[in-house]
């Protein structure tokens, strides 16, 4: 019997050891200059400091748009930052609808301080932050607009409660993270779906990292009770985040503008022929909603 128990007790010690180590990689910091900046796009531009609300040093590019009191705070996925494709393609779409914008690098990436990526649980406060430090130059939440790409889109419909901002824009983020890993796990990791409770597991051992608490189909239904529009960019081609997460959204929010795409991957709607027009027709309808804002 004794060895018995030794024995349940070292694959008991492996089972979440696995998980450890698959959590340890993909919490790992990714921080690299940027590979492209606003200037590239016609924007001229400011490199700022801001701060999470944890006290994480975060990297931003700040483009002014004359005296408008209109903001968009644009916050990239796992693995990117704020000089990725989709970010400097959309700039200059808030640029034109009369936004500053505000471009930032969430904990442990890009140019941004931090030991650890989340997956979107400790990201929220760098969202958080970036909202102070706008109401820190005179901008009301009121004004802001939230977009984020995958990990940033999941990001900024968690941040968004209780803030006031004046709309969130998700593009290809996950409604629930748990759900999430159990089938991205196996396909892109390669291992078996048994660990995958294991690794859930270790994330909740993890100091404040809490994979359950990664669900934003909550906080898109708080979103929809405190009367934000939300607008859910999709395509059924991602090979990275299922549709099914887009439809879990869109169901929490039953006021949600939802766009569907066919034939494009992961964060490549911006890359569509309709992309800016129904980007900024979501602005000027979330504006004629709250002549406030």
């Amino acid at each position: 019997m004794w060895a018995a128990l030794v024995l349940l007790g070292c694959l008991a010690l492996g089972y979440v050891g696995v998980g450890l180590i698959v959590v340890y990689r993909m919490t790992a910091p990714r921080c690299r200059a940027p590979e492209a900046t606003p200037a590239d796009v016609g924007l001229a531009y400011e490199e700022v400091w801001l701060e999470s609300t944890d006290g994480i040093q975060l990297k931003a590019w700040w483009v002014p748009t004359g005296d408008s009191p209109r903001t968009a705070v644009l916050v990239h996925g796992w693995g990117g930052d704020k000089s990725n494709e989709h970010i400097l393609k959309t700039a200059p779409i808030y640029n034109r609808e009369g936004y500053n914008v505000l471009m930032i690098d969430t904990r442990a990436q890009g140019e941004s301080g931090g030991g650890r990526r989340t997956l979107g649980y400790r990201e929220a406060r760098d969202v958080l932050g970036a909202l102070l430090w706008l109401e820190g130059r005179g901008y009301r939440p009121e004004d802001t607009v939230l977009h984020g790409w995958s990990m940033g889109g999941t990001t900024v419909v968690r941040a968004a409660p209780g803030t006031r901002v004046a709309a969130v824009v998700e593009e290809a983020g996950y409604a629930d993270l748990p759900r999430l890993l159990e089938g991205a796990i196996p396909r892109i990791a390669g291992l078996p779906r048994l660990l995958v409770p294991g690794i859930l597991l270790a994330g909740r051992l993890w100091p404040d990292f809490d994979p359950w608490a990664v669900r934003p189909e909550r906080e898109a239904s708080d979103l929809w009770k405190e009367d934000v529009p939300l607008f859910v960019i999709h395509s059924t081609d991602d090979y990275v985040i299922p549709i099914e997460h887009a439809k879990m959204l869109a169901a929490a929010h039953p006021e949600a503008w939802v766009w569907i795409l066919e034939g494009y991957d992961h964060v490549e709607a911006f890359a569509h022929p309709e992309y800016e027009e129904r980007l900024r027709s979501f602005l000027q309808q979330s504006r004629e909603e709250d002549p406030q804002r």
